[in-house]
């Protein structure tokens, strides 16, 4: 997900003038929604706000605003069919703003990032945590063993503590190298009941003694109706660690956005 306030802050940090084109106002069917931004340099775009015949025109004008010397700001209106032949049929407001002051900067309208803690930094986790870094998800990679362990892979020993630490409505992926590990770390998540979601990566035959062992631990079906394993959508076939990560991106995405189960 383009955080265009980062990207701001390197530009200015570096003296670069650049135009902040915000999508204000939208109707009907559009490209992308209002708060949408987009920044250009004199040479280079930062981000989309749809692409196509209307990202075009939008690049041009805010090349035309940088070059003016006495507009700072402008508002243009585009029917998207009529103006820059886009069969979306609705119509888009665009802001230009030429700034080379952080003072100059709208508040950055922040998309909330769920927190997620994902336990299992091997071929599967390494794509998930790759897959999910552009995505509205605050992610923390965890791994037991040292040589996993880096500037992106936090270390763990106590399964339970570091289960109980994480925030309110966390999102927990569980894939590490044991299974016995996988079950500790479950059992954990299940002594809270106000995670997001848990998700186990494995088979029905895994999820079944899973959960005959979690019963055994007093767990109730309620409580264990929340298990998700296998995790992914279903439909989507293959066992290549890519393609678990984007199926798996996509369930969380669902459940991010209200649409999953």
């Amino acid at each position: 997900m383009f955080k265009w306030y980062e990207t701001a802050d390197i530009l200015l940090e570096h003296g670069e003038r650049f135009c902040l084109v915000t999508i204000s106002e939208v109707e009907g069917s559009t490209p992308r929604d209002t708060g949408t931004v987009m920044l250009v340099t004199k040479g280079m775009q930062y981000g989309t706000i749809g692409g196509g015949n209307l990202e075009h025109a939008a690049v041009q004008a805010a090349m035309n605003l940088l070059q003016s010397p006495a507009a700072q700001s402008q508002t243009l209106d585009y029917i998207l069919g009529p103006d820059v032949e886009q069969c979306c049929g609705g119509r888009v407001k665009l802001h230009f703003k030429k700034t080379n002051k952080r003072a100059d900067l709208p508040k950055a309208n922040l998309v909330k990032e769920l927190p997620l803690y994902l336990f299992g930094a091997g071929h599967v986790g390494l794509a998930l945590a790759t897959a999910l870094t552009p995505l509205p998800f605050d992610v923390l990679c965890y791994d037991t063993r040292p040589e996993k362990i880096n500037g992106n892979v936090l270390a763990y020993s106590e399964p339970e503590f570091t289960i109980l630490s994480a925030p309110k409505n966390t999102i927990f992926l569980v894939m590490t190298h044991d299974h016995n590990l996988d079950y500790e770390l479950v059992n954990a998540v299940f002594k809270r009941d106000d995670f997001a979601f848990l998700g186990l990566i494995g088979s029905k035959t895994k999820r079944a003694r899973f959960l005959s062992r979690l019963r055994k631990d007093g767990f109730t079906d309620a409580q264990l109706a929340r298990l998700t394993c296998p995790i992914g959508l279903d439909g989507i076939q293959g066992k290549e660690p890519e393609i678990i990560a984007a199926s798996v991106a996509a369930q969380l995405l669902q459940l991010r956005t209200g649409n999953g189960d």
